[in-house]
Formats: structure tokens, sequence, C-alpha cells
């Protein structure tokens, strides 16, 4: 076949598979009319709010958290990216379901290139096994959320430090700090490589180490919330961390469930390609390795996929690592072995053995891509939308602006900020937030929400300095302590129930 004409169907091919995974991303994230992730509609709303609040250090929204006075934006350039799809309250979600779409779509397309980039062959392929891989990646993927930028910023480094493309790693470390919560993952990246190389090459390679330390340590000193930016990165990876993976702090803390360790079934079950990825991965590698087809790309990439597999059974959440890192190893080891030569020779003696070996492996990626969606779909389907939403509609246009409002839960912050802005709330985002300023209110607060401390009106209005609560039906004990307590009602729905507690004054200022 000529080349051109191979080159135009090779065109066509990537193109038809682009658009297809665009539409079944879309499908996904627009399932249901809600966004996937609660904490969405954080950012959402604080996109929303950039245009007003520019780079203020202040966060009156959270009263009981240090971001109250030291607030540093740890996602800035993720809530750039969504700032101009959320002006005005219109749509607001709709909006913001569409950049994380985008989002989404630029990661895979990212991930692609950077296959192509680290000479990976049929990167198209694999690609398309990574969007395949299982329903926990996808949903993770579809999520409105800081971490999704974040893996564009893993696979961009990845590539760079495979190609040795050193002096890149600077403006991308920078641009990383800029971007999410634990920008030093470039690093331990970049030690990770260091590693292999010292054992593959025996000798030691810095450079890699040494420019993506220095972008972004540039990033974390040049940044326009120094040095609050600092702080905020030691409570989200240091007090936070300590505290999931039962290193000490207040293990008492109810943290979110993504912090979880993760079961064997569900690697199996929930992402049954990124499991084959390592199994199979792995296995190629010993046969590459006695065939001395081994290389020290493919060498690097499977101590990264086991670092990202060490985390992803420390936390759930790093399934969105580990999954890309797998998918990449296995193709590395797989390009390793299957030579351009060693194709060709095949094909002209066993050109049907070949065949069918082609049509069997898309056919199990096929069926793959099948499951993956259907189970995608339907967790997604099941993820509740916002309950509390009417709740806060309610004291936006009834309670006088800036009062404080009680809510039991941390968890339950998203959601009102982003329905109610006009409001003040306790803590938001992370129970550390405000352990770390305000240990005394965190633990009475905590004590209220487990049901070790009755619900009394009194005490919550003059802890809190607050004359509102409200209350997730979701959680059906805060409800009965609630009744319990004789609280009156103002407002009620399905979802949510806003109690008085004492008379509502005149708005501060009035």
């Amino acid at each position: 076949m000529p080349p051109n004409i191979r080159r135009l169907i090779l065109t066509a091919v990537s193109s038809a598979v682009a658009l297809y995974i665009a539409i079944q991303l879309r499908h996904v994230q627009f399932a249901t009319d809600h966004l996937v992730s609660r904490d969405g509609y954080y950012h959402t709303r604080y996109a929303n709010l950039l245009w007003q609040r520019g780079l203020s250090r202040e966060f009156a929204w959270t009263q009981h958290s240090f971001w109250k006075d030291r607030f540093a934006d740890k996602e800035l350039l993720f809530h750039v990216w969504l700032a101009p799809f959320c002006r005005g309250d219109a749509a607001l979600v709709r909006h913001g379901k569409f950049a994380a779409w985008l989002l989404a779509g630029l990661v895979l397309a990212g991930f692609g290139l950077a296959l192509r980039f680290t000479e990976i062959r049929a990167p198209l392929v694999w690609t398309f096994l990574l969007f395949s891989s299982g329903n926990h990646f996808l949903f993770r993927l579809s999520e409105c959320r800081a971490h999704v930028l974040s893996i564009l910023f893993f696979v961009a480094g990845m590539a760079l430090l495979l190609k040795g493309k050193w002096k890149w790693l600077i403006p991308l470390g920078f641009l990383y700090s800029w971007s999410y919560a634990a920008p030093h993952f470039l690093i331990g990246l970049a030690i990770v490589h260091a590693a292999a190389t010292g054992l593959w090459e025996r000798r030691l390679e810095w450079r890699g180490v040494a420019f993506a330390a220095g972008g972004v340590a540039a990033g974390m000193l040049i940044h326009p919330y120094f040095p609050n930016n600092l702080h905020l990165w030691y409570v989200q990876n240091v007090v936070v961390l300590k505290q999931a993976w039962g290193l000490g702090g207040d293990l008492g803390l109810h943290l979110g469930e993504e912090f979880g360790s993760i079961l064997p079934r569900s690697l199996v079950m929930s992402s049954t390609a990124v499991f084959i990825s390592l199994v199979g991965g792995s296995l190629l590698a010993v046969l590459a390795a006695r065939a001395g087809r081994l290389s020290a790309r493919s060498f690097t990439l499977l101590l990264v996929l086991y670092a990202c597999f060490s985390m992803y059974c420390l936390s759930a959440r790093f399934i969105e690592y580990f999954a890309p890192a797998a998918v990449w190893a296995l193709a590395s080891v797989a390009s390793d072995l299957v030579t351009a030569e060693g194709l060709a020779a095949a094909w002209r003696d066993r050109r049907g053995s070949c065949a069918w070996a082609g049509a069997a492996a898309l056919v199990a990626i096929a069926l793959l891509h099948m499951r993956t969606m259907d189970r995608t779909l339907e967790e997604v389907r099941k993820t509740k939308g916002p309950v509390m939403a009417g709740a806060a509609r309610w004291t936006r246009a009834n309670v006088p602006a800036g009062k404080n409002i009680v809510h039991l839960n941390w968890g339950d912050f998203v959601q009102l900020f982003h329905f109610d802005p006009d409001h003040r709330y306790i803590n938001g985002l992370d129970p550390a937030f405000m352990y770390v300023t305000d240990t005394s209110r965190v633990r009475y607060l905590e004590d209220v929400r487990t049901g070790r401390e009755p619900v009394v009106a009194k005490d919550l209005a003059e802890v809190f300095n607050a004359e509102i609560l409200v209350v997730t039906r979701e959680v059906p004990r805060q409800v009965r302590m609630c009744e319990d307590a004789l609280l009156d009602r103002l407002y009620e729905d399905e979802g949510a129930i806003v109690y008085s507690l004492k008379p509502i004054g005149p708005a501060p200022g009035d």
C-alpha cells in the first residue's frame, strides 16, 4: 500500500476514534443533570466568583477555617480554566460539566500524544485501552475537579523525563504549582526516573530531579498566594495524609471516602483493564528481559507503575495515576517485544495467525470498553444530586446576607456555597482546614455530628455566632437529633431542613 494512502487511512481512523471517545465522554458527563462529584459545586462557584474576587487572600465563607484570613487558591489555573465557562448564575452547573468534558478529552488526547512522543507503537490502541480501563478511572476522569488537570501534568512530566527534555520540566513544574495542591508529585516522578536510570545504566542522572524540583519550587515561591500556599501545602499533604493513612494526627476526624484504601476485588472488577495491564506488563517484562529486549524506557515505566500502585493501595483516589501508568508500561513492553521487522516477518510467515490474534485483541478491548461504559454510566446515574440546593436557595432568599449558617458536616459546605454564596459557613473541603485553626470547635462539632453531644440550639448559636442550622436528610440521625431538640423548622424539602437557632436579627452593618 502506498505510504500516502496508508497515512490517509490512519488519519481517518484516528479521527473517527477520537470523535467516538469525545461522544462517549460527553455521554458519561451528561448522563445526569448534576455534577458527577459534589466538590465540583465548590469549583464552579469559585470560578464564577473569580471575576469579582481576583486574587483575594480572604475567604469569609469558611468562618472557622484558616482560609478565612490566610486563603490560598490551591487550584488557581484550574479555576482560570473554568472561569470563562462559569460566568453568571444561569446554567452554571451545565457549563461546568461542559468544561469538565473538554478537560477529560484533553487528558486522553495528551496521553496519546505522549505515547507517540515516547515512540510507543500503536498509540491510538493504547489510548483507547486507557479509555476502557474501568469505571473507577473513567468516573474520576469525568469529575469537575483539579485532579483531572493533574493527570495531564503527570503524563507530560513522564514523557519529558523519558525523552530527557530536562529544561522543559522547569515551566511544567511552575505551572503544576499553580494548578494543584500536590505539585511535588512531579518531583517524585523524577526521583523514580533517576532511580531507574541508576539501576539500569549504573549512573546518577540528577538533571530530571533538579529541574523538576527547581520548577516546582519557583512556582511555590513566585506565587500570587505566597506564603499562604506553603501553609496550605503542609496541611493538605502532611496533616491530611497523616490522618488518612493512620500516621498520626486526630484519627477521629471523618475524611472523604476517596482517601480510603482499595479492596483487591474492586481492582479486578472496577478497573479490569488496569489489573490486566499491571499483571500483563509485569509478565511481558520478564519475557522481554530474558530475550534481551527490555528497554530503559520500559524499566522506568514499570518502576513508575509500581510506585503508583503502592499509592493506589493506600488511597483509592490515586487510580488517576495508576491507570495511565499501567497502560503506558504495558504498551512500552509490548513495543519492545513487537518490532516492526518482527511484525513484517510474522505477517509474511503466519498471516492467518496474525490476523486472528489482532482480531482477538480488538474484540477483547471492545468487550472491556462496553463493560467500562456500562458500569460507569450505572455509577454516574447512581450519584445523588445537590440535596441541599433547595435549602440553600431558601436561605439566600430569606436570611439577611452575611449571616453565619451552621452545618453539621464539612461536606455540606460545597452545596451551600454553590447555591447560596451570600452567607458564611463553618468549614469546607476538608476537616483539617478547621482542625489546624480551631481545635476546640472542630471537636465540639464532631461530637455533635456523630451524636456524642446532643443538639442544643443555644450552644450552637453561641459557639458559631449563628442563627440558622441547615441539616441534610442524608444523615437521618442528625435530623432526629434536631427534632429531639425541638428546633423550629423554617423550611424543608426532600433533601434538607432549615432550622432556627434563635430569632433572626439584622444583617451585619444594618
